[in-house]
């Protein structure tokens, strides 16, 4: 799972690069000044920004989806505090 993150990180990063490290590149600081008007842009932004916090959630939320019901919800008890010695 570990190297499908790196890779998930590595193409977010890729893909956050030619959505706005590219054309910064081009146009340079007047890209920054059109990005209030290009919805396009806005909306890219918006899902990379959505699958960033996805994989950096991913370890969190994974245990409990590839356990039984019963792991998940010792899962569930110990991320929120309600374990009973």
């Amino acid at each position: 799972m570990i190297v499908f993150m790196i890779l998930a990180g590595l193409l977010v990063a890729c893909s956050a690069f030619c959505t706005l490290g590219v054309p910064y590149m081009l146009a340079g600081p007047r890209m920054l000044d059109e990005f209030s008007e290009n919805r396009e842009q806005q909306m890219m932004c918006g899902l990379l920004a959505t699958a960033t916090i996805g994989i950096l959630l991913l370890p969190f939320v994974s245990p409990a989806l590839i356990s039984s019901a019963s792991d998940g919800q010792v899962i569930a008890d110990l991320y929120l505090g309600h374990v009973a010695a």
